[in-house]
């Protein structure tokens, strides 16, 4: 099937493969020497990459009666990995799940890359043990197998992430999507497969807009933000992505984040209304790449969807 992905896209897609992930690191680590003193830099990023931070945004959506309100939480970017272990993602989980959400929502990069066996199937056991106690969703991202992930050191497909997921009775939509009643309220709920991966493929699981609006509204999962691009012309409310970690890197004093890896910089994080009646919302995640965090700490979302305006 001929990828959907515009040619510009898949031309930022091959100069990304083409950048290393230690080039990048580098320059993180280079203007942390300039902005702090290197000790002080460095342990300010290791305690913030573990300061997690519950946050809540709210939205208007379909189908919501007055005076009721659907609770989601939304996880993202876990990243398994020596950097985050499993023990910080409990604890995420447990906090996340504390807050009993009426369903949950991880929008993909469970790993960074090759996890161990061992570690895998501690993984699924500690996805499963919440996974049922509330209905959880999950897409997949670049790092979670496939073309990209083989090229920067991990899986060359996503099978390890199938069975984990399978496992934990978390169900994955990928390129599909399930029709659900939350708190009575029809919802279609879409995943699509990752941007970089070139696997984001709305055509086969999504109507257009040129086609008859559905009855229900919609929540879309897609790691990557920038994908909104190909999906503007296609029916959604709700679009929960993950991948910009917040930057991972904030500058200090402002609101820059020079390595965010998006081309859209305006959405590295938080809640956006985008068009006439899309929101999109991007969490800066749980884990990270390097161990470190500088001015976007962790986080656990909670997106609630309150009754439409008349």
């Amino acid at each position: 099937m001929k990828s959907e992905v515009p040619d510009y896209m898949e031309s930022k897609a091959s100069k990304s493969k083409k950048r290393k992930s230690s080039t990048r690191r580098q320059w993180i680590f280079r203007l942390m020497a300039i902005i702090f003193p290197p000790t002080t830099g460095w342990l300010y990023g290791k305690l913030e990459s573990n300061w997690i931070e519950l946050t809540t945004k709210s939205l208007p959506f379909k189908g919501v009666k007055q005076g009721n309100k659907i609770k989601l939480l939304h996880l993202s970017d876990f990243h398994l990995s020596k950097f985050v272990s499993l023990q910080e993602i409990e604890a995420a989980l447990h906090a996340g799940f504390s807050e009993a959400p009426d369903a949950c929502f991880i929008t993909g990069d469970f790993i960074t890359a090759q996890p161990r066996e061992e570690e895998m199937n501690k993984f699924s056991l500690l996805l499963r043990k919440y996974a049922s106690r509330t209905p959880t969703f999950a897409c997949l991202g670049n790092h979670d197998g496939g073309n990209w992930a083989k090229s920067n050191g991990g899986f060359s497909n996503n099978n390890q992430i199938r069975r984990l997921l399978a496992k934990s009775r978390v169900k994955l939509l990928h390129n599909e999507g399930v029709r659900m009643k939350i708190r009575g309220v029809p919802i279609k709920i879409i995943g699509v497969g990752d941007l970089w991966s070139k696997d984001c493929r709305p055509k086969v699981c999504m109507n257009h807009e040129s086609q008859r609006e559905p009855d229900e509204g919609i929540v879309l999962m897609c790691h990557n933000p920038d994908a909104k691009e190909i999906l503007q012309t296609f029916y959604w409310n709700l679009m929960l992505s993950g991948h910009t970690h917040g930057g991972q890197f904030v500058i200090p004093f402002t609101k820059l984040a020079p390595f965010a890896p998006v081309s859209d910089h305006s959405m590295t994080e938080g809640l956006h209304h985008w068009g006439k009646n899309k929101f999109v919302h991007v969490t800066r995640g749980v884990g990270n790449l390097y161990g470190l965090r500088i001015n976007c700490r962790p986080e656990i979302s909670l997106v609630e969807l309150l009754p439409e305006k008349n």
